[in-house]
């Protein structure tokens, strides 16, 4: 008999973190919710859409082979599932990864267990910024490394330093072969939901945790040892470069960050990665994202609305339209969004970005654009990067 329902958000596919950890077979509904409210507004990328729905129906899936029960239902929106499903039973989830998700959960009458989907807690990082007279993301990466143990000995960082950023700032050469991205065959659910919402599936993202882990295993043996001499290249003739391309995975749980950042670091000691790649590396997942993470908690619901430039400029027509400018840079860049609902950071900071904030763009509106198009796009990843 069900006592407990147990909600699972799209970005919490993880059976051994969050409210899974002490789920029962035998006493707990493990509820997901697909919402019409989302999938029927035009503005959200397909690529995107098919990734986040396709990747839950999968996990689903799994969690029913396992033997749990699961229920899983399409409804206008997230509460309004929970209401019909739950039928006055308690509802558990982990702490959600936006402001807005937290209030709607909160106020339906949601129980929060903490959100282990991050290395830092937030009561962490909360601690830690109330300490700072500027938040330099360098002083918290180096914080962690210590904290956290990975690529220290004896307390200091392992090759001698702690930041190889200036080894790392490489244009392409001449007549450079990329590796090839990992491409991946489509089951019955994924071309279920590509029917649905109307388009071919393509075959770049997986959508399950057995494709993500093969994303990992392709990147460490193929583009880790070139990733930090190239992160900030950009160049027409390469779409990935030496990228993970492992954000999509990592934002909605099918692998850990310690997942990743342990099989980084067992690659380097097996000696087939330079130092200079696998810390760069490991100061994006370790240093970057848990500290962005941590800064939207920090920063505040009322940080979403600031435009302290008071840029009210609309969104120029060529971000949702590649054809609109005759700026090679820009409209390559984003033909490379329409495609594939990504391209990596330097040209969403580099060009997109700062095209937005030179011509005055209303902020709230490029960051809304940016969390309909980008595959690994977060309310928590966007809204301190694109306000800020």
């Amino acid at each position: 008999m069900t006592e407990r329902v147990l909600y699972i958000p799209f970005d919490h596919l993880n059976s051994s973190y969050g409210v899974m950890v002490t789920a029962d077979k035998k006493k707990d509904l493990i509820v997901l919710v697909e919402s019409k409210r989302m999938i029927s507004s035009p503005k959200w990328h397909k690529e995107r859409l098919f990734f986040l729905i396709s990747s839950a129906r999968h996990f689903a899936k799994e969690l029913q082979d396992k033997g749990f029960q699961v229920k899983y239902l399409k409804a206008e929106t997230t509460v309004l599932g929970l209401q019909d499903v739950s039928k006055g039973k308690p509802v558990y989830c982990a702490q959600p990864s936006s402001f807005k998700q937290t209030e709607q959960l909160a106020d339906f009458g949601v129980n929060f267990v903490p959100n282990d989907f991050f290395l830092t807690p937030r009561d962490f990082f909360l601690d830690w910024a109330k300490q700072q007279k500027t938040f330099v993301m360098e002083n918290f990466y180096r914080k962690q490394r210590q904290r956290l143990g990975i690529l220290v000995s004896n307390g200091e960082p392992e090759g001698g330093q702690w930041n190889f950023d200036k080894d790392n700032r490489l244009g392409p050469p001449k007549n450079y072969e990329f590796p090839k991205p990992l491409e991946f065959e489509r089951d019955e659910i994924d071309l279920e939901v590509a029917k649905e919402l109307g388009m071919v599936a393509t075959n770049t993202w997986a959508t399950t945790r057995t494709g993500a882990l093969a994303a990992l295993n392709h990147f460490l043996d193929n583009s880790l040892a070139g990733f930090g001499p190239y992160e900030d290249a950009s160049t027409n003739i390469s779409w990935t470069l030496h990228h993970s391309l492992l954000s999509p995975y990592l934002n909605n749980c099918l692998f850990h960050a310690s997942e990743v950042v342990e099989a980084a670091v067992s690659k380097y000691r097996s000696g087939g990665v330079p130092i200079q790649s696998v810390e760069a590396f490991v100061r994006q997942v370790i240093g970057w994202r848990e500290y962005i993470n941590g800064m939207y908690w920090f920063l505040g619901r009322d940080y979403r609305e600031h435009n302290k430039l008071g840029a009210n400029r609309d969104l120029l027509p060529l971000y949702t339209d590649s054809s609109k400018t005759k700026m090679n840079c820009v409209s390559s860049v984003v033909s490379d969004v329409e495609k594939r609902a990504w391209t990596h950071h330097i040209p969403r900071l580099m060009i997109l970005s700062n095209l937005a904030l030179i011509t005055g763009n209303n902020p709230q509106q490029f960051l809304d654009w940016m969390r309909e198009n980008f595959i690994d796009a977060a309310e928590w990843v966007m809204v301190p990067n694109v306000i800020g």
